[in-house]
């Protein structure tokens, strides 16, 4: 998968131990480039504009997911915790508090979101004060994970007779 290795646990576990306390810089990023970019935003607007409330509802989620991602044993857990997130999009119905009119999130943009969640991460490792081939590691790691969550998360649901 990816060849993700033990070594890249290893430096994801280094990661996490960087990125958890820097969540909510890291979101305000992802958020700017979220809604910036029509295809992306698309899924965060209501009546044309960016919808605060529903942004700042994701906001726990999207900080849980990052430490999660660099935390968590990569084993049968990891992929079920992963699979529950792709579940939670793909089987509920977004509640009434919720974007209840918002399409399936299609594989393209999810897809396309990869490289900017992977790369606003790098100023963050960096700041740490690691050696650049431990950065460099970690963030190829970070790479990894990410990559592999999309797998998950856009892997057909039987259940739901439609590929997310």
């Amino acid at each position: 998968m990816l060849l993700f290795t033990r070594e890249d646990e290893r430096y994801l576990q280094m990661a996490g131990e960087i990125l958890s306390d820097q969540a909510e810089a890291i979101l305000d990023i992802w958020y700017d480039h979220m809604v910036a970019n029509d295809y992306l935003a698309h899924y965060f607007t209501r009546d044309g504009q960016p919808d605060a409330d529903y942004l700042n509802t994701l906001r726990p989620r999207f900080g849980n997911w990052i430490r999660q991602l660099c935390q968590r044993p990569y084993n049968t857990h990891w992929s079920q915790y992963e699979q529950a997130i792709a579940q939670r999009y793909q089987q509920q119905s977004p509640s009434a508090t919720e974007m209840a009119d918002v399409p399936v999130v299609f594989l393209r943009y999810l897809v396309t979101f990869i490289y900017p969640v992977t790369n606003a991460i790098r100023p963050f490792l960096a700041k740490d004060g690691h050696r650049q081939e431990e950065v460099d590691k970690m963030h190829q790691a970070w790479f990894k994970a990410v990559s592999l969550s999309v797998i998950l998360w856009t892997y057909p649901d039987p259940a739901a007779q439609e590929i997310c």
